[in-house]
């Protein structure tokens, strides 16, 4: 029995129960008391192991989303590591494309200053050019002039020994005794008239190779400056050439036919190549009115203004050098048809 009861007072001090007493005094107050104690002691119990099952249970279904929550995660995570190895090969593609392209446009630009030095180059040397071939053009028109001139003197002093010539015969005529000193008379004149005929065909015949040396020199000058014209000026050189009886090429060279026969082309010819000329001047002028273009196009056309201009000019002078010819052949002419006729009327005699 004691040894129950010292079992019983240790079970109830580790318990905090209130301890019975002695067998002997037992009561029922302490007794109550004590299953009291026992039963609340038993309640904590089960309700500390409640709230520690439902913690756990908890805790379990917090452990359970947040392991669902790291495998979404995951997911994620291997996804960015996709989209950046994506992204880092597509960067290293636009790298390199860049890289190329840089390069490319590298060459254009070397390219494009070459092609610059290139142009400037070549419009140094159209100047020079332009400058030797406008010398060579005054040059010739002072020699044609002078031939012009020379050609007058040389058919004024011509008609005044002509005319001295007769009128001095004509004076020692009356003296004469005889059909010889007639026949004398007119072969004299005749041999002076032959004379100067010959003359005036070698001159006449300097005169149109000169002429054709001009025209050839003026086509190549107006061809030489820039393309749009040259080919202009070619097709209608084709044109022209296509006749036999074009004045600037072809088997036909109008400058080998009699003046009366050639002027009439030899003019035409001339107001065509005026005409594809001004209507070229207006095409580029329209062009540049209606064109924005850049600094090089605007010297481009500054250039075609200033060749034009010099074309007209040219183009101009050479009209009136034409013109100057036209009406210094026009008493030449006369003056062949009065020979001419002085000539049939000894004959008939």
């Amino acid at each position: 029995m004691r040894r129950a009861l010292r079992f019983l007072h240790v079970l109830f001090l580790k318990l905090t129960t209130p301890f019975l007493g002695s067998v002997m005094q037992v009561s029922i107050a302490r007794t109550c008391n004590c299953i009291y104690a026992l039963l609340q002691q038993r309640q904590r119990d089960i309700e500390f192991r409640e709230s520690t099952n439902d913690q756990r249970q908890r805790m379990q279904s917090d452990i359970s989303r947040l392991e669902a929550k790291i495998e979404r995660m995951d997911a994620q995570l291997a996804a960015k590591d996709r989209e950046l190895a994506t992204l880092t090969r597509t960067e290293a593609k636009n790298t390199a494309a860049l890289k190329s392209q840089i390069d490319k446009l590298q060459q254009e630009r070397d390219e494009f200053q070459k092609m610059v030095i290139g142009n400037q180059q070549v419009r140094t040397q159209q100047i020079h050019e332009m400058k030797k071939k406008e010398k060579e053009y005054i040059k010739l028109q002072e020699k044609l002039n002078q031939v012009l001139m020379e050609k007058k003197k040389e058919s004024s002093r011509s008609g005044m020994e002509i005319m001295n010539l007769l009128q001095k015969e004509g004076r020692q005529r009356g003296t004469w005794n005889g059909k010889k000193n007639d026949n004398d008379y007119y072969k004299m004149i005749v041999d002076a008239y032959e004379v100067k005929k010959q003359e005036l065909m070698q001159e006449n015949a300097d005169l149109r190779a000169l002429l054709r040396s001009m025209q050839m020199d003026m086509r190549d000058f107006l061809n030489a400056p820039n393309g749009s014209s040259q080919s202009t000026v070619t097709d209608n050189g084709r044109q022209e050439s296509g006749s036999p009886q074009s004045p600037l090429g072809g088997k036909t060279d109008v400058f080998d036919l009699p003046f009366h026969m050639a002027r009439d082309q030899i003019e035409e010819s001339l107001r065509t190549k005026m005409t594809s000329i001004k209507a070229r001047m207006t095409q580029l002028q329209d062009a540049q009115k209606g064109a924005e273009v850049t600094s090089e196009a605007t010297d481009r056309e500054l250039e075609l203004e200033a060749q034009l201009v010099e074309a007209r000019s040219i183009i101009q002078e050479q009209a009136c050098i034409m013109s100057k010819h036209f009406k210094s052949d026009k008493p030449s002419g006369r003056r062949h048809s009065g020979l001419d006729g002085e000539r049939e009327a000894s004959a008939e005699v």
